[in-house]
């Protein structure tokens, strides 16, 4: 997760590329109506994402968005005023891992896309437009790498771009659990009868959002999931709760302005749709979660997504550091005893032995609540700042952590592999070791400078065949130290 500084940065380029004065057109008198009229120095830029439902037995059901900047493609004229034209290739492969270990290297599924998007004049560009497309496909369940690309056209004089991102498709076929579909956050959700219409779903119109970011005149947040398996045995009563929320990206709680309660009839599946109005809230990183109740109000399936704000006019509370009054004006004073234990589990990867051992001799709620402000607060790199830096990039490594390592038998941040992603940060680099003969696949990590350590290795090892790797060894004082531990990879 960027801190809020590098996120005003990206803001600021966001908009400047955007600006009407930055698009390029074709030359209207060139005997070609190709040659651009200034020299082409920015590339196409797009943004990705995607999101996944259920389909299948063997596969989920994927859609693919595409958001291309306005004021980043080439235009040429035609009758109808001026078009931009654009080939994409699309691949969704096997991740690195997967791919090794199933031996599998051509793609899953691929595309080649002949895009066309008209306008009636360039001089009608505003800030923060986009021409969005979408494409759906059947993608069985597991880790993928979606990869966009867009060639370069020297005559035309557009720079192209290719760029890759992590897709997780989920599966959806135990019958016996709860499922929430992936979240599509829109720009737009209005109802329609138009089945040719290209972003038609359910009897609605969902106009996705690629890039995540709202704000500064994209004041509602949309949202489309889809929930499964509902059932008797959710609720005897023909209903059930959908709680709706949304959290700072480094705290787990809700925010008390922005929750929702709605009870809903016990159909499966059953379409979800919501707003948010974040007009008020500052710039920054959030989380969208969503939580399915019980009739006992007992949470049965989650889900969440990440989004951004940008509202520069919006100003965010100083951040509470001390005082009677600043405690209970902050978010701890209002945490429950779940989110306290929660927040215990969690820290536990990088208290001190003193704090381990404060923590559990506190017995009462509001001095727990207390304890975690100080906890935070002193590890704060900047109180001057509206955030504090080094919880946000905390609770982002244990986010990544789940979304990468999250297993049948544990969340992600418990296993192994997550506790030192959370702990130390990323690693510099990762040799997989799958096929080496008469070894147990194993990984090696690298570090080039952990605080108080300097360079360090990591081995993780898949023992016992059921992929949970575990730590082995580690050069790390405090970790686990093994001297033979190449033999302990042997068969």
């Amino acid at each position: 997760m960027q801190n809020l500084v590098k996120y005003a940065v990206v803001l600021v380029l966001f908009v400047w590329i955007v600006s009407p004065a930055a698009a390029q057109i074709a030359e209207a008198d060139s005997p070609v109506n190709l040659v651009v009229t200034a020299k082409r120095t920015i590339p196409v830029q797009v943004d990705v994402d995607h999101a996944a439902f259920a389909y299948e037995e063997n596969s989920s059901f994927v859609e693919m968005y595409l958001a291309f900047e306005a004021a980043t493609l080439i235009y040429t004229k035609s009758d109808a005023g001026f078009i931009a034209t654009l080939p994409v290739s699309m691949e969704v492969v096997r991740s690195t891992q997967a791919s090794l270990s199933a031996n599998v290297s051509e793609p899953t599924w691929s595309d080649e896309l002949n895009l066309s998007f008209a306008i009636a004049d360039t001089t009608g560009l505003s800030e923060g437009q986009h021409f969005v497309h979408q494409v759906r496909a059947a993608i069985p369940p597991g880790e993928y790498e979606l990869r966009v690309s867009v060639s370069d056209d020297a005559d035309l004089g557009r720079v192209g771009v290719s760029l890759t991102r992590d897709m997780l498709v989920p599966d959806f076929t135990d019958t016996k659990l709860v499922h929430i579909s992936d979240v599509t956050l829109a720009s737009t959700i209005s109802q329609s009868a138009d089945r040719e219409d290209l972003f038609y779903k359910n009897g609605m119109v969902i106009r996705p959002n690629a890039n995540q970011l709202f704000g500064s005149g994209l004041n509602t947040l949309f949202y489309y999931t889809e929930v499964y398996n509902l059932n008797a045995e959710v609720s005897s009563t023909g209903k059930y709760t959908v709680f709706s929320y949304i959290a700072d990206a480094n705290l787990p709680q809700p925010m008390a302005a922005f929750q929702k309660r709605t009870s809903r009839n016990l159909r499966s599946p059953d379409v979800v749709v919501g707003t948010f109005n974040i007009k008020d809230l500052p710039s920054g990183s959030y989380f969208l979660r969503l939580a399915v109740l019980n009739e006992n109000n007992e949470s049965i399936a989650e889900q969440s997504r990440k989004f951004f704000v940008y509202n520069p006019d919006v100003s965010r509370e100083a951040p509470v550091v001390s005082g009677e009054e600043s405690f209970e004006r902050s978010q701890y004073a209002r945490m429950t005893e779940e989110e306290i234990d929660r927040m215990v589990e969690h820290t536990d990867i990088v208290a001190s032995d003193g704090e381990r051992r404060r923590i559990k001799s506190i017995r009462d709620l509001d001095e727990r609540r207390r304890y975690f402000m100080t906890f935070w607060n002193v590890r704060d790199p900047d109180p001057n700042t509206a955030i504090n830096e080094y919880q946000e990039q905390f609770y982002s490594l244990i986010q990544y952590a789940n979304d990468r390592y999250t297993n049948s038998f544990d969340e992600g941040w418990r296993t192994d592999r997550g506790r030192a992603i959370v702990k130390y940060g990323a690693p510099t680099s990762i040799t997989p070791h799958m096929f080496d003969p008469g070894y147990n696949p194993y990984e090696v990590w690298e570090f080039n400078n952990i605080s108080g350590e300097g360079q360090a290795q990591f081995i993780f090892a898949d023992l016992d065949g059921f992929g949970t790797f575990e730590l082995i060894h580690s050069t790390v004082s405090g970790e686990r130290k093994l001297s033979n531990w190449q033999q302990e990879l042997r068969k």
